[in-house]
């Protein structure tokens, strides 16, 4: 069975090829038509020719005119011409040929003519000749008139047009193969222009269109149809955005009276306290994911716009070390140096929450927190000792409700959207995150900030004595 094997090149390429090569074969049959028609129109020339100085020679000779008068008067300058007459006894020539043998054995009768081509004259050259034999009657009686010109001057006018086409041609599939790759291109520019647009859209920028062509062709079409599925997209997408948005806005209430009542509840000793703690547990899960749906519908519908204000990293940092000591069993390193960043306090500590909170889900009983200053910025780094994340994952961890195999339990807890809040805040921030290999074996997150400028130290003020 065949199979279809992907292009190696492009579109302008294979056109460029394909033109190339058909103007090659198309020069190729014209070539060689042209230079046997030459060849065969020379030739017949050099035939008309050797007929007309025949015909000029024998008419002055049936008159009665002498032999070596008539091939004086009637003779070209590029034909060799023999009169012979009876027993083979050659009456005159022209200067090449005086002294020399009949060259051809050929007698036509009166007025009948014999034309032919023959390398096998007895002068002393290799050249190809073509021969035109006529008979004559004449007062004397029969006479033959033979004229011959040499094919030399025509092979090398056929050799000229053979060594052109050898050489033009090459050129001009060269300059049909370029011109037809330059105005492929140019042709396929606006094609080049909407894979660029669409290339660069995400989905925030389902509201830009690509360019439409001022031709309405097939490319002019190919662009309205493509702005006319991202208006689709674009309309779907709001469409979601404001159903995910008025869900969690209508769930909140109703989740937050549960809560509220669970808590009343669970006050009073019963046989169903454990189930009361169980119930109010996974309503305090459904009330973190509808805050975490209305965090993320109002970055897609507006953006989370932080506000710009003066943050101290390490505290949020040691603020989470005593928050996971008290709430889970794991060890909690801390390497922590003292930097302010600029940004949206409670967003940045949403960041670290949620990373810490990830690292406590996976880990082997042990996370590490660091934080340092660099060169115009921050980098925190949270770390754990469990299984890692895999290199081909690494890029589909900030997306939205992903859960690899290791957490896809519910007792895990988590939905998917901690991470992807991560990247939404640490975006607004200008800062970017990454995974790693932690240096523990386990998974290893980084993320940079741009860091507050330092404040100029308090000027000192000396009293006066």
């Amino acid at each position: 069975m065949w199979r279809r094997m992907a292009p190696r090149s492009g579109v302008r390429v294979r056109t460029a090829a394909t033109a190339a090569l058909v103007v090659a074969l198309a020069l190729a049959v014209a070539g060689v038509a042209l230079v046997l028609l030459l060849d065969r129109s020379l030739r017949s020339v050099a035939a008309s020719q050797v007929e007309l100085v025949a015909e000029q020679i024998a008419v002055p000779l049936a008159e009665g005119e002498s032999p070596a008068e008539a091939v004086r008067n009637a003779g070209s300058p590029v034909a060799l011409v023999q009169v012979i007459g009876p027993g083979s006894v050659v009456l005159a020539a022209t200067a090449p040929l005086a002294g020399q043998a009949p060259m051809v054995t050929e007698r036509p009768k009166p007025d009948v003519v014999v034309v032919g081509e023959t390398g096998d004259l007895v002068l002393d050259r290799d050249d190809v000749f073509v021969v035109a034999a006529r008979g004559v009657a004449t007062t004397a009686g029969a006479r033959t008139i033979v004229v011959a010109e040499s094919l030399d001057a025509s092979g090398r006018s056929v050799e000229v047009a053979r060594n052109l086409m050898l050489v033009g041609g090459p050129v001009l599939v060269l300059v049909a193969g370029g011109a037809t790759f330059v105005a492929s291109g140019r042709a396929l520019r606006p094609v080049e222009a909407i894979r660029a647009r669409v290339a660069g859209l995400t989905d925030r920028d389902l509201d830009q269109r690509v360019p439409v062509p001022p031709v309405r062709d097939e490319v002019g079409r190919l662009a309205v149809t493509m702005n006319a599925m991202l208006g689709r997209l674009q309309a779907g997408q709001s469409a979601q955005r404001q159903f995910v948005a008025d869900a969690s806005h209508e769930l909140r209430s109703p989740l937050s009276t549960i809560v509220a009542g669970l808590d009343l509840v669970r006050g009073r000793d019963g046989p169903d306290t454990a189930r009361i703690a169980a119930m109010r547990a996974d309503a305090e899960r459904l009330t973190r994911l509808v805050d975490d749906l209305l965090l993320l519908a109002r970055a897609d519908e507006r953006g989370l716009s932080p506000r710009a204000e003066e943050v101290d990293l390490d505290e949020v940092l040691y603020a989470e070390q005593l928050r996971l000591r008290s709430t889970a069993e794991v060890q909690v390193s801390v390497d922590v140096e003292a930097v302010r960043v600029v940004g949206d306090r409670a967003q940045l500590s949403r960041v670290v929450r949620n990373l810490v909170d990830n690292a406590a889900r996976h880990c082997a009983g042990e996370i590490a927190l660091g934080l340092r200053r660099v060169e115009h910025g921050a980098v925190l780094e949270v770390a754990d000792n469990g299984p890692g994340i895999p290199v081909a994952e690494r890029s589909q961890v900030f997306g939205r409700f992903v859960r690899l195999d290791a957490g896809r339990g519910r007792g895990a807890g988590g939905a998917g959207l901690g991470l992807a809040i991560v990247a939404e805040v640490v975006r607004a921030h200008r800062g970017r995150v990454e995974v790693l290999d932690g240096p523990r074996g386990g998974a290893l997150f980084r993320v940079w900030l741009p860091a507050a400028p330092a404040p100029d130290p308090t000027p000192v003020m000396e009293g006066r004595g």
